[in-house]
């Protein structure tokens, strides 16, 4: 009888810990939403108005551009899948690779070829644990995006959009699957 006692004492003491334990993580949780929200109201006018500006640009201007010009004949589509680096979000990641399965299916009836480019440790980790290729995958900075990071990102998709799609491997579409916070129930 006193053997079972001491196992229900250290059971209640082990789910004591792992409640404060569990506490301690939201409450850590909590303080990153409020930061990360304070970061989407902040640049949520900036994004707004670049987007205005290569809108105006690509629909009213009179110049042949390559980057503004849709091609005629399209094999190749890069899909650039970005999730989070950790776990413990939820549907962040998981609703990405979802959508980016339908994207690529969705490709693949229309005849094209999807290449993926993979942002953040969990699509890397989808990819590779399924065994499939992909174009590159940069990882590590989901949490705080460095600028020569994305530039450098840019710089590939660019390069790769430039290149003949037959002989040198490019790709002829950039779709970009993401997710973009609504609020704290819907991305």
């Amino acid at each position: 009888m006193g053997a079972q006692i001491r196992e229900y004492r250290q059971r209640i003491r082990s789910v004591s810990a792992t409640k404060k334990i569990t506490r301690a993580m939201e409450l850590m949780a909590a303080a990153r939403v409020v930061r990360a929200q304070q970061a989407v109201r902040e640049s949520t006018p900036y994004a707004r108005a670049i987007t205005r500006a290569v809108s105006a640009v690509a629909t009213f201007t009179n110049e042949e551009h390559i980057l503004t010009t849709e091609k005629e004949k399209v094999t190749r589509a890069a899909v650039v899948i970005i999730t989070s680096d950790r776990g413990l979000a939820g549907a962040y990641s998981s609703s990405v690779l979802k959508e980016s399965e339908r994207l690529v299916a969705r490709l693949r009836e229309e005849g094209k070829e999807a290449v993926p480019y993979l942002l953040g440790r969990k699509a890397v980790g989808f990819y590779t644990f399924r065994g499939r290729e992909f174009a590159a995958d940069w990882t590590g900075d989901s949490e705080k995006p460095a600028f020569e990071r994305d530039r450098e990102i840019g710089i590939r998709l660019v390069d790769d959009f430039l290149k003949d799609t037959e002989s040198e491997g490019g790709v002829d579409e950039v779709y970009i699957v993401y997710s973009r916070f609504v609020s704290m129930v819907t991305q």
